[in-house]
């Protein structure tokens, strides 16, 4: 059995064990394949020891820093992005509030019109606005409902949930049941250890650079 590359590599940095080296000094004198490597790696050692030693120049790291990107969070870029588009001085601010008030005095001067009018009253209004809405909100369900409905995939999915129903009947379905209890106790189990641990179960490795 030869040594490894690593180890012979080890063996002529002198970086091995006491142990170890002697093991490979014991097997270097009847190997004289393993001899060539380790001339190899000798010489290869002593070349790059002949090598000039280079000095980074002053402000080297302050360069390479400067043309570096880091990635910013979506809040963070939103903050600054909200703190460009603010007035930074009093008449800008001034400005900002009327334009903000505009809309106010204009929805507050309708109300009191309205409410000034004899034939209308504060509740009247609230269950106009309120009718309206619920009368919106049901059209907007059912026609999304409805357009829902008259796809091609939902009109698969009937015909195939009633081609199962009549193939596997209740036991099948009684089969999918418990698959599905099954499947939501297996992700609450998962979120559970990924989310909700205090100290979750999967490693993090870190990488650092030093100049």
């Amino acid at each position: 059995m030869h040594p490894t590359d690593q180890r012979l590599e080890a063996f002529c940095a002198g970086t091995l064990p006491k142990g170890e080296r002697a093991g490979i000094e014991s097997h270097l004198t009847g190997c004289s394949t393993c001899r060539g490597e380790v001339d190899e790696w000798r010489s290869l050692f002593i070349a790059l020891a002949g090598l000039p030693h280079l000095t980074p120049a002053p402000g080297f790291a302050l360069r390479v820093m400067a043309h570096v990107q880091i990635p910013r969070p979506w809040h963070v870029r939103a903050s600054a992005l909200v703190a460009k588009a603010l007035p930074h001085t009093t008449p800008g601010w001034a400005f900002a509030v009327l334009l903000l008030a505009i809309p106010a005095l204009a929805a507050g001067s309708l109300a009191f019109w309205l409410l000034s009018k004899s034939y209308l009253t504060a509740a009247g209004l609230w269950a106009f606005a309120t009718d309206r809405f619920a009368m919106g909100a049901n059209r907007l369900v059912s026609g999304a409902f409805s357009a829902a409905i008259e796809t091609d995939v939902m009109a698969w999915l009937v015909q195939s949930t009633g081609t199962f129903l009549d193939a596997a009947g209740l036991r099948g379905l009684g089969a999918v049941a418990v698959a599905g209890a099954g499947l939501t106790l297996l992700s609450i189990w998962v979120l559970y250890r990924n989310l909700s641990r205090t100290t979750p179960s999967r490693g993090t490795s870190h990488v650092t650079f030093s100049f």
